[in-house]
């Protein structure tokens, strides 16, 4: 009986030992085609136990037993659960997610999946970004989150992008969302190669942005940069070579044309000639020829880009290092932008409960603008004169000479206007700036039990740059005799954050709860320096600016620091109930000691109905999620000491000799406190027909009081302003996100992404009460910000209409506009004003649509983005250009007035003019056709025989079509034209190659 018993108990033992020995399970991961998938997570279900698949697709990790379930997920792949049993080996083919579900978005100081996003969030992926190759990073945005506005802030080499989301809140102040680039917030998009960028997440309402605070009060960008994963290094290569060229330039009058509109056509109007034409000029005309100026200083010029990077990892290791060179070249001469990356991260599991790791980018860039003047003076000068000296007929006509061979008044009798091509020669203009960019940060993580993480983390963003300008003797700014004059600044800023984190994830039977507890401090340092010297003997350009005549010198130093408390809890249950709950304390410097401090907190719920039976139910139905959202955040970005007042150094007379001394410089407020927004937003996600369809809806409303403002005040005071809290500005709108696969089978795809938003922005107050309007800062009750107000352009006075115009002191030939009060004049004085809002610059509404193509191993896509309602003044017109018929300077090709030609669109040459400024509020709608890509990728037997993992070839045209109306060029933004460069189309070629 003891024997059976000892047996028994034997048994029982091994049969324990067994159960709860660890089983080793391992396995090749691949897609529908068989081809393997690196990168994927396998998580013991309930646990944090898992591995992460090599580059070739492997996995091994140990489990529990057989009732151990695997949790299988991948971006872009359908998340898959699978029991081991009793298999030690198991193989798994993943399905595609259409809906991209089971993606994981970064929410700030954690991620999700986003199917449990709470709030508002928009995302680019790695895809998108290499199919649009910017030079920018913030270009691959544009067109693809709804809501978020992006346009190019010029048209020069290395130019940047102004980044709006949900319209504008600030009226004094930025209004540029938050940057964080791997966690270190701050960071400089136009710094960054955006071949190393993994995926961009934007935050877009209150809830979502709040964990940031007041430095999320724009919105945040979340860039998350390539990782490596376990497995042999991997080596990639992106690059590409092309051409820029000119495209979308402006219709300029040539000589016929300019002559007719200056001498005959303003002679048919009953004016004489104005300005007279040399002998050179009436044979140019006469000849049948012309010089486009635009033409002479610009070209085709070069674009390249390299990227190279290598990336691995091991069990408890991963890293990645990359570095890029990018060439620019300017469309006009001697322009262009370089620029070197190297960046390098890496993650290593010291021990079973401690994580170290970092991220550091550092860059070189390098931006030669050439000659703006040079620029002004080929859109000025005149189509009838000629580039070179020995071209001239008579240059004792116009006291003419030669520089290098250019004849300097181009045989013109003015000389208002000097050769383009001796501007824009470096000998006689340059515009430099080089800068140097580190950003990167380090962390420590401990992991003492299970779901328990606590992090600190030290991030710093330092940039340094030097801007020099040239302007030698040969220039419209020395007037071809003064000596050469020279400007350097210098700029150095230092950013440092530590951030100590602590979260809590906790699964108990159908809860789940994240805790995360933030504790933030920010510092910047800014040190700035300029100079500037006239009378420099000799070209020098910026370096010896004490050989010249001192002009100006100016040092400045500011600094500012911000300490933030967060704390989060994200609660699920039955992960179809989700509720996440921030509150953050910040307290920033330059604000009054009596409002340093601010607590901002915001709520989300969301409810996954796609998983309630009643729903799973209907077959056409794959997601349906609603969302719920309140936010409360705050803007402190006024600049340092705007609480302290200054000394500023003032010149006077003491008897009788000139002597200096010093005088308040500023009014202050000492109370100034925070700019403060509420935003509710209702948000819908829908997916139909397993997610063949799926779709985003949002609804917004936030209002921002408490505006930092620079209120006018009664000039009896001794000053003209004070930066104080006052007003309030709303936003509401409508974004909707529909995503489409249109056709999907073995051989050929179709897939369409469209975004669609409309914001609409109103200033609900200003200062005191019953204040309505302040002309001079541009602000009215009811409008929205950047609005206009003119006269109304009505047309132009027509020949049958000259008794009417002379009523207004006008004739035939003259812009008519609207006189809003009717009492007979057109005037701006009060009670008698009849200006009026016309427009605003921000659009009505935007909207992006993605469609990608493929076919076998060929792949087609291309972007259509347009923006429509915004209203511009024509800067290229009312400043830059000449007016019709005035002989000075050029101007567009027009249809323009005659007594022959009786068109609305234009006034007459020669015709007075005194509201001549109506016309130059023109639509700044367009629609663009861009980022047209033809790709071919090597199949996988042919990448096996090379040994290849990819190798993709394609080619791109960027910008060849934009449609609009707008007279003159591209309207994206708007131009100052001499300032801004010209547009360009780029045509490239490049491989994206992986071994």
């Amino acid at each position: 009986m003891k024997k059976r018993k000892l047996l028994l108990i034997a048994l029982l033992i091994s049969y324990a030992s067994a159960s709860w020995a660890q089983t080793k399970v391992s396995g090749v991961v691949t897609d529908e085609e068989k081809v393997p998938i690196p990168g994927v997570n396998i998580l013991v279900k309930g646990t944090s136990t898992g591995a992460v698949t090599d580059v070739e697709g492997h996995y091994s990790l140990e489990v529990p037993g057989q009732n151990t379930v695997l949790v299988f997920s991948s971006i872009g792949y359908k998340s898959q659960e699978v029991t081991v049993g009793t298999k030690s080996l198991i193989n798994l083919s993943m399905e595609p997610d259409i809906s991209s579900l089971g993606e994981v978005v970064v929410i700030g100081y954690g991620e999700i999946e986003k199917k449990d996003a709470t709030g508002a969030i928009g995302s680019v992926e790695s895809e998108d970004i290499v199919r649009a190759n910017p030079v920018q990073a913030a270009k691959a945005i544009q067109g693809q989150a709804a809501g978020v506005t992006v346009s190019k802030q010029n048209s020069r080499p290395g130019a940047g992008y102004n980044i709006n989301i949900r319209g504008l809140s600030s009226i004094n102040y930025s209004n540029e969302p938050l940057v964080v680039i791997d966690g270190v917030m701050g960071g400089d998009l136009n710094a960054l190669n955006p071949a190393d960028i993994e995926s961009m997440d934007i935050l877009k309402d209150a809830s979502s942005t709040a964990i940031y605070g007041s430095r999320g009060a724009n919105g945040v960008i979340i860039i998350s940069t390539k990782r490596g994963v376990k497995g042999k290094p991997v080596v990639s290569y992106d690059g590409y070579v092309g051409v820029k060229t000119p495209a979308h330039l402006p219709d300029m009058m040539n000589a016929q044309q300019f002559y007719k509109a200056s001498v005959t056509d303003r002679e048919l109007n009953g004016y004489p000639q104005g300005r007279p034409f040399s002998s050179t000029e009436i044979d140019m005309v006469d000849s049948g020829n012309s010089t486009n100026w635009l033409d002479e200083i610009s070209g085709p010029a070069l674009q390249t880009n390299h990227s190279l990077s290598v990336g691995g990892g091991s069990d408890n290791t991963n890293y990645h290092f990359s570095g890029g060179y990018l060439n620019e070249g300017g469309a006009l001469q001697h322009t262009k932008f370089q620029r070197y990356n190297i960046k390098g991260s890496m993650d290593s599991k010291l021990t079973k409960f401690l994580r170290v790791g970092f991220t550091a980018n550092y860059s070189v860039a390098k931006k030669d603008l050439g000659s703006n003047e040079a620029l002004r003076s080929a859109y000025r000068a005149r189509p009838t004169g000629v580039a070179l000296y020995d071209d001239i007929l008579n240059p004792d006509e116009n006291q003419d000479f030669a520089w290098n061979g250019y004849a300097a008044w181009m045989g013109i009798n003015d000389k208002q206007v000097l050769n383009p091509l001796i501007e824009i020669d470096p000998e006689n203009f340059q515009d430099e700036t080089r800068s140097d960019n580190f950003f990167g940060n380090a962390y420590v993580e401990l992991m003492p039990v299970e779901g328990l993480s606590v992090k600190s983390s030290l991030s710093a963003s330092v940039s340094n740059s030097r801007w020099g300008q040239f302007r030698g003797t040969m220039t419209k700014d020395r007037k071809t005799s003064l000596l050469p004059r020279a400007f350097r600044q210098t700029d150095d800023i230092s950013n440092y954050t530590l951030d100590n984190i602590i979260t809590y994830k906790k699964e108990m039977g159908h809860h789940d709860v994240t805790v995360t507890g933030v504790q933030s401090i920010f510092h910047q340092r800014n040190e700035e320096m300029d100079s500037y010297a006239d009378e420099i003997p000799y070209n020098s350009l910026w370096y010896a600016l004490g050989t010249g005549r001192p002009v100006e010198l100016n040092t400045r130093l500011t600094e500012r620091s911000l300490l933030s408390y967060m704390g989060r809890v994200m609660y699920g249950f039955k992960d179809k109930y989700l509720l996440t709950l921030t509150g953050r304390w910040d307290g920033a410097s330059q604000l009054s000691e009596e409002n340093k401090w601010d607590f901002f907190p915001s709520a989300a719920i969301a409810w996954r109905l796609g998983d309630e039976e009643f729903i799973r139910n209907m077959s056409a139905v794959s997601d349906l999620k609603l969302r719920v959202s309140y936010g409360y955040v705050g803007n402190s970005s006024v600049a340092p000491y705007s609480t302290q007042a200054r000394l500023i150094k003032t010149p006077y007379d003491f008897d009788g000799s000139p002597a200096f001394g010093f005088a308040p410089e500023n009014l202050t407020d000492k109370s100034l406190g925070w700019e403060k927004s509420k935003e509710w937003n209702i948000g819908i996600n829908v997916g139909f027909f397993n997610n063949r369809i799926s779709g985003v809806f949002e609804l917004y409303h936030r209002n921002t009081v408490d505006l930092i403002y620079n209120e006018q005040i009664p000039t009896s005071s001794g000053f003209s302003s004070v930066t104080t809290n006052v007003g309030e500005v709303a936003n509401k709108g409508v974004e909707l996100t529909l995503n489409t696969v249109n056709i999907a089978n073995s051989k050929f795809t179709w897939s369409t992404s469209i975004n669609f938003a409309k914001n609409v922005n109103e200033v609900v107050s200003i200062g005191s009460e019953g204040i309505m309007a302040d002309i001079a800062t541009g602000l009215f009750v009811g409008q929205p910000l950047r609005a206009h107000y003119a006269y109304e352009f009505a047309g132009i006075w027509q020949l049958d209409e000259e008794a009417a115009a002379a009523e207004y002191g006008q004739v035939p030939g003259s812009v008519k506009v609207v006189d809003q009060n009717d009492d007979g004049t057109i005037s701006t004085n009060e009670g008698m004003d009849d200006r009026t809002i016309i427009g605003s610059e921000q659009p009505d509404w935007t909207m992006g649509m993605t469609n990608k193509f493929s076919y076998g191993n060929f792949d087609l896509s291309f972007l259509i983005y347009t923006s429509q309602g915004a209203i511009y003044r024509n800067n290229m017109l009312s400043g830059t250009m000449g007016q019709i018929g005035a002989g000075r300077y050029n101007t567009l090709n027009l249809n323009y007035w005659t007594v022959n030609n009786p068109t609305n669109d234009y006034y007459g040459p020669g015709v007075p003019n005194p509201h001549g400024g109506a016309i130059f509020y023109q639509d700044a709608s367009f629609v663009r056709i861009s980022d047209i890509t033809f790709g071919y990728t090597l199949p996988r037997a042919a990448l096996d025989k090379i040994g290849f993992t990819k190798f993709r070839m394609y080619a791109q045209v960027s910008n060849p079509f934009v449609f609009y109306d707008f007279d003159g060029m591209d309207p994206e933004f708007n131009s100052s034209t001499y300032n801004d460069g010209i547009p360009t189309a780029t045509y490239l070629f490049g491989l994206n190659v992986s071994f």
